[in-house]
């Protein structure tokens, strides 16, 4: 299965990145290089990858607040983490980690 992901305009090579998967919000922080504390794109444990923070969500607009249910939390660890999103998860990640690692060659 895929998702629809779409990358917010802005400042987006490496760094503080917003977007959206399908129905849901996203941003990460996503670095040049991986890290130690990176998210590891093969089994979604903390380790070495890009992605050092990850926040994918839903904003619930209530009469007098807006209500934001999290679906996944990662902070060199993760604090939230839905199972029943996994895959989403996993794609996004993989994602990510793919667009962000292409470099050019001449």
């Amino acid at each position: 299965m895929s998702w629809n992901i779409k990358i917010l305009p802005g400042k987006n090579r490496y760094g503080y990145i917003k977007g959206e998967i399908d129905y849901f919000h996203w941003y990460a922080l996503v670095h040049k290089d991986s890290v130690s504390f990176g998210i590891d794109p093969i089994n979604l444990e903390g380790g070495y990858g890009r992605i050092s923070r990850l926040c994918v969500y839903k904003d619930i607009p209530m009469s007098s607040y807006t209500k934001r249910l999290i679906y996944a939390n990662y902070k060199r660890r993760w604090d939230v983490f839905n199972t029943s999103y996994e895959d989403m998860i996993r794609y996004l990640v993989e994602y990510l980690e793919r667009i962000y690692s292409i470099k050019l060659v001449k």
